[in-house]
Parts: C-alpha cells; structure tokens; sequence
C-alpha cells in the first residue's frame, strides 16, 4: 500500500490513517536533561550562552551521538533530536517509539522520565521509564 502524502493531512489526521494501513504509529515524548546527569558525561557539556540562542529552542547536532551512546534509552525508543530548552534552561531529548502514546496537532508531547541505577562497582543501568501525559 502507498504512503499517504503528509502535505495534505493534518498530522493528527495522517496519524489516524497510518494504524488502518498496518503500519504502527510511534509516539514522541520529551525527556529533560538534569545537570546532574549532565556532570556524569564523559566530555564537558556547557549550556548555551547568551546571544548564541534563538527564544525557544535550539536543536544541538553536535550532542545526538555523545546523548545516544550516553542515555540509556531502550531499543524500542529512537532517539528523534537533542535541543536546548531556553524556557527552562536545560537540554531536552525527543524520543520516538510505539510504546509512547501519539499526540494530536498542537499539543504538548508528554514527558517521558528515565529511572537509572547505579550499581556499586560503578554500573549504570536502566530501571524503569515512566510516561506522564
């Protein structure tokens, strides 16, 4: 079966369409960077100065691959962009994976946060990923 062309459907309407084509949709949910994490890569990472940002957001290509290969993300999950969020003034992810609920045209994505722990012979491992819409 053909894709459906994006530019003439909303996408809450194309993601409507794509379960009835038996192709599964994935969802995307933001997770927030804490600083603390952040102290734990193995390269320092500085948040953006002033002048260097445009209001909002900004997304960080340098930073994709070291957060993929640093975050423990689950092989469902894809990671879609690193960005940092002016508003709250720390780097956020943007993951993708059909175990994330999609969401609909101008709403919010919801908030995806990783639980890590950290063994004593130094180990770091995932536990658990709570989703809060």
């Amino acid at each position: 079966m053909n894709e459906p062309d994006a530019t003439l459907f909303p996408a809450g309407l194309l993601a409507a369409i794509k379960p009835s084509m038996g192709e599964p949709v994935k969802g995307q949910a933001r997770i927030y960077i804490d600083d603390a994490v952040v102290q734990q890569a193995p390269v320092k990472i500085e948040k953006p100065k002033a002048g260097e940002i445009q209001w909002d957001v900004m997304h960080v290509r340098e930073l994709f691959d070291l957060w993929r290969s640093f975050i423990l993300l689950p092989e469902a999950y894809s990671m879609l962009g690193v960005y940092f969020d002016v508003s709250r003034f720390s780097w956020v992810m943007v993951v993708e994976s059909e175990q994330i609920p999609a969401v609909g045209p101008g709403k919010m994505l919801p908030l995806l946060l990783p639980l890590h722990r950290r063994e004593a012979d130094g180990k770091v491992s995932l536990v658990e990923m709570q989703l809060i819409t």
